[in-house]
């Protein structure tokens, strides 16, 4: 891992172990009955990484973004499922720390630390695109024990394996979403949320995202966290993109081992040595190679500048950091899969199971098209983030 000290190293080699010895065996049950990995998550709390994000003086690991990608990096070469998962929820510990009161944080983050609860966040909606604008067509409105809450949301990460969902909602009436935008968390087993269950996906499957519709569901008013538009403004939302650039490079970090792994081992007759004698394969080793070192170089320095930035900045790193391991990785794994030939394509090997998840994680938003717009903006001087955000049209 680049630039890590000895003490950060440390944190990381016990998620490899947990990884190797753990999560990793259970990657292909998880994936092929595309169920929540609820135990590879129980053994994470049991280590203290569901509390990664949560600051140190709370009870948490309060790991640094350097520390924080090589974890995700590490879990998501043995099951990208769990990795995205685990940031997803890490991610709404971010924002509780950004927004939420005392109380709150006391409370949620006992959830964590004392029971090992998992939150989701719930952001996509079936007729919007926040690779376009950051829009929310739920609708949140106050309501006599606080509020209630109508909409429905696509890819509802953790459906059925979290216990609170962060929401993301529109203030009923308002679309300028700076002044608009309202997240909540909502507890599991609220009345009013019912899901389709389908979730019959190339890849992620584990990460179990069905579509959910929500009918008046009534939450107390200490569900919301922050204020309106306040989840926008605290350069959180753009953490999402890097923590997806370090999984992302996982998956193709474990394609590649697969590769080199085979190479070493594979022989084929009349020849007496493996393949990996062979200069047409020492080629695609070594671009794979540097396209990777070169990817997880631009990751590394987007985590050690994370804290400095402003959120602007922070959007920036985040964009390229995600453009640049999603073309890398979906090269890789690509590249691994024809190097194997026909024994890439056996879900006997991992490479396959790589394949798919990277091509399907690959599409989350921003889309590249989105952060590469972003990152040309930047360095043409015109003001950008990592999303646009829906502005009310002018007054006539």
């Amino acid at each position: 891992m680049h630039g890590l000290s000895e003490s950060q190293l440390t944190i990381v080699e016990e998620a490899a172990r947990l990884t190797r010895e753990k999560i990793a065996p259970r990657a292909a049950h998880y994936d092929r009955e595309a169920i929540n990995p609820v135990e590879s998550w129980r053994d994470l709390w049991k280590a203290g990484f569901l509390a990664m994000a949560i600051p140190k003086e709370r009870g948490g690991m309060g790991v640094d973004m350097p520390t924080y990608v090589a974890i995700l990096q590490t879990i998501a070469g043995g099951c990208a499922s769990t990795a995205m998962t685990v940031h997803m929820h890490s991610t709404v510990m971010r924002f509780i720390d950004a927004l939420g009161t005392e109380a709150q944080k006391q409370r949620y983050y006992a959830e964590v630390i004392e029971r090992g609860k998992l939150f989701g966040s719930w952001g996509s909606e079936p007729a919007l695109s926040l690779s376009r604008t950051l829009l929310m067509e739920t609708i949140i409105r106050h309501h006599a024990d606080g509020y209630v809450i109508d909409g429905s949301k696509h890819f509802c990460t953790m459906a059925d394996g979290a216990s609170y969902y962060l929401l993301w909602c529109a203030l009923d009436g308002m679309t300028d979403m700076g002044k608009a935008l309202l997240v909540a968390l909502v507890p599991a087993g609220t009345p009013g949320i019912t899901t389709d269950g389908r979730w019959d996906t190339l890849g992620m499957r584990a990460t179990y995202s069905p579509s959910v519709t929500l009918t008046g569901c009534v939450i107390a008013k200490d569900a919301v966290i922050g204020d309106p538009g306040g989840a926008i403004r605290v350069g959180v939302i753009e953490s999402f993109g890097l923590g997806y650039a370090a999984i992302y490079l996982g998956i193709a970090q474990s394609a590649l081992e697969f590769a080199i792994d085979y190479a070493k081992k594979r022989v084929f007759k009349p020849d007496t040595v493996p393949i990996s004698h062979e200069p047409l394969i020492q080629r695609h080793v070594g671009e794979m190679t540097i396209q990777m070192d070169a990817a997880a170089l631009v990751l590394a320095h987007a985590a050690a500048a994370w804290d400095a930035a402003d959120p602007a900045g922070r959007g920036i790193l985040a964009s390229k950091a995600k453009y640049l391991t999603t073309e890398v990785g979906l090269q890789v794994t690509s590249k691994v899969i024809q190097l194997a030939g026909g024994r890439g394509a056996y879900k006997d090997y991992p490479v396959e199971r790589a394949f798919r998840d990277l091509r399907t994680c690959t599409l989350m938003v921003p889309s590249a098209d989105r952060v590469l717009e972003a990152v040309g903006k930047s360095a043409l001087g015109v003001e950008t983030g990592m999303f646009k955000v829906a502005e009310s049209p002018p007054a006539h």
